[in-house]
Order: structure tokens, then sequence, then C-alpha cells
């Protein structure tokens, strides 16, 4: 039997050395160039089963290699590999048809998971990936200006919610007991968790009349709602002093890849920060988002919170929890939080703030 054939294409010369060494221990033939336009060449000569590319590369980037190949082969299998936090043409890579979503640095399990579950469908109608590779509201938006009628799926920590789209909107949702709008909205709050998008899928009811960018505004709204009302008004808890919270602050900023810090109290009090952004407002966020996840994982029986993100426009932040407070970390484009939460540790004990 032949064996499959991979192009794995990446600027740094590691990456696709290890990466081709993963693939070749699982049988598969593989080639590996470090540069787009060496990349879309090979691909019109040899033909693959499957192309890997990073996202981004100098000159030629990968959404260049994903738009020659699905010219010359529209049924070509393409996976992006995106540096996490990174969400720049994500959305213009899955209208163009790209198969799923990988995230830098990349876990052999899953890289070798993927590989071998698209290549054993051949044609599919599903993409994969993570909101926090592409948010709900630009999956929501590229499905309905390109009307496509199809069934999202997402999955974070034990729950399951649906959106239905057609003729440009979006025309059913659940999750869990929540039916329609009122399930839009409560997905619109997550930030993470795996999503599934099946083409060709019919809505087995219509449960939404609302246009599809109203209900985006609603959601939005609704999110800016609940972060001001965390903020507003509350007052400073005792026990926690500012002088130590600041030097906290400004030493977490020293960690490689944090480009901006928040402590906040429980309630989002703001009680020291290191960063460009508005304070209250990035305080707001990593109040509302370690108290939900906090309050999620008691009801769920999850287990206690530890740490997660949030993506904020083109910015991801790292939100840990401690004793009387949270601690909301901005993080540089190529940060992986998995790596810096440790190191907020090792500051913590270091600096004795808990």
């Amino acid at each position: 039997m032949t064996a499959k054939r991979i192009l794995v294409v990446d600027d740094e010369p590691n990456v696709v050395k290890s990466c081709a060494r993963m693939l070749e221990l699982e049988g598969f033939e593989v080639k590996g160039v470090t540069g787009g336009a060496e990349a879309i060449a090979l691909f019109k000569r040899e033909g693959f089963d499957l192309v890997l590319t990073d996202l981004k590369m100098p000159e030629v980037d990968g959404l260049e290699v994903l738009t020659a190949i699905m010219k010359h082969n529209p049924n070509a299998a393409v996976v992006i590999v995106t540096a996490y936090g990174t969400k720049e043409n994500v959305v213009e890579a899955l209208r163009l048809g790209a198969r799923e979503f990988l995230e830098k640095p990349l876990d052999t399990r899953t890289l070798l998971a993927t590989a071998r579950r698209i290549l054993e469908q051949g044609d599919s109608t599903i993409v994969r990936g993570r909101l926090r590779s592409m948010s709900l509201p630009s999956i929501v938006q590229i499905n309905c200006t390109e009307r496509n009628q199809a069934l999202l799926r997402i999955r974070d920590s034990g729950q399951e919610g649906t959106m239905y789209f057609a003729g440009g909107e979006v025309v059913h949702a659940t999750l869990g007991s929540l039916v329609g709008e009122e399930a839009v909205y409560a997905l619109l709050t997550w930030s993470d968790g795996k999503f599934e998008l099946e083409m060709g899928s019919r809505a087995p009811r219509k449960s939404i009349n609302t246009g599809w960018s109203g209900l985006l505004l609603e959601g939005m709204r609704r999110l800016d709602e609940e972060a001001a009302d965390l903020s507003a008004g509350k007052p400073r808890p005792e026990g926690v002093k500012d002088e130590m919270t600041q030097d906290l602050a400004e030493a977490l900023k020293m960690i490689e890849g944090v480009i901006g810090v928040v402590v906040t109290a429980r309630d989002g009090v703001v009680l020291s920060h290191v960063l460009e952004g508005d304070p209250e407002l990035e305080g707001a966020v990593a109040a509302f988002v370690g108290n939900a996840a906090s309050q999620a994982g008691e009801s769920l029986s999850l287990g206690i919170f530890n740490w997660g993100t949030v993506t904020l426009g083109k910015e991801t932040m790292l939100v840990m929890e401690q004793s009387d407070y949270y601690l909301g970390l901005m993080l540089g484009e190529r940060a992986s939080p998995a790596m810096i939460a440790p190191n907020v540790e090792q500051v913590l004990a270091e600096t004795g703030v808990r």
C-alpha cells in the first residue's frame, strides 16, 4: 500500500525537521520546505495528500500558500498552523478552504491524530479548530456573509453548544436547556473550546429571527454590561497591599512573553497594573473570566480553576486565580500560556505575594 504523502511548510527549519520526523515514524512519506514559494511549486509539481503550513512566514505566507494550492486543486487538504493568540488572516483561511487549524507549539499526539483523521476521511465537509485560534463572532460572520448552510458544534468543559446557519443568518442554536437567541448569547461568552463546522447540515427548526449582526451586537453589549457591573462602585478589599501588588505586577511584566499585567480583586477593583491599555477594562475582564470559570467549575464539579485565557481584539489575556484576587497577563503574539503559567507561579513564590 502506497504511503500517504505530506508536505510540511514552515520558515523555521527545526519545526520542519521535527514535524517530518514524527510523521515519518507513523509511516507517512514527508517532504519539508522552509519557504512558501517553494511549497507552491513543489505541490504543483508533485501533488500531496495533505499540506501542513505555518500561517506567518516571510515573503510568501501561509495564506498565499493556501490560496495557490486550492486554486490548483480545490479538493486539496490543507491544515493551517498558527501561533497561539495570533488570529490575523485565520478567518480568511477558513473562507479559502483550510481543513483544520493547529496551534504552535505543535503537540505530537494532536499532529498525528489530525493527519490520520484527515487522510482517512478523504474529502470532508467538516472543518475543525479551537475558538482561541478563531473567535466565535468571526465564525458567525464568515458563515453568514458566505451564506453557508452549516452546523457548528462547540465543546468545552463538558458542555456542547450548536449553531445552525442558512440563507446568510443564524437560524437555530442550543446550549443545554437554552434554545435560540439566549443560547447564542451564552455561547458568545466562550473564548475557548473545540469547534466542528459541518457544511451542508440543515437546521431541525428555526428558533432565531434576529439578524446575525444584531445577535453579535447584543451579545457584545451584554458582555460589556457584565464587565461594567463588576467594576462599578466596588470597595477595595482588605488584606492586599497596593505596594506589594505593584511590585508583583512589575515582576510579572519581566516574564518573557508578557506585555502587560493587571492585578484585580475578585469584584473587579484594580489593585495595580503595568500596561498601556485601560486598566479598569482589563481588570473587569480578568475578574469576569475568573469568576465565571470558578462558578462553572463548581457547578459542573470540574475542580478548582487555576488559569484560563480570553481574547481581547488581537491580544490574549492569561487569567490566573489567587486567594484574594486575579492576575490578568496580556501575552505577546507567540507567547504560550502553558509555558508562562509556571513562570508566574515561580514569581509568586519568590515575591511571597499570594
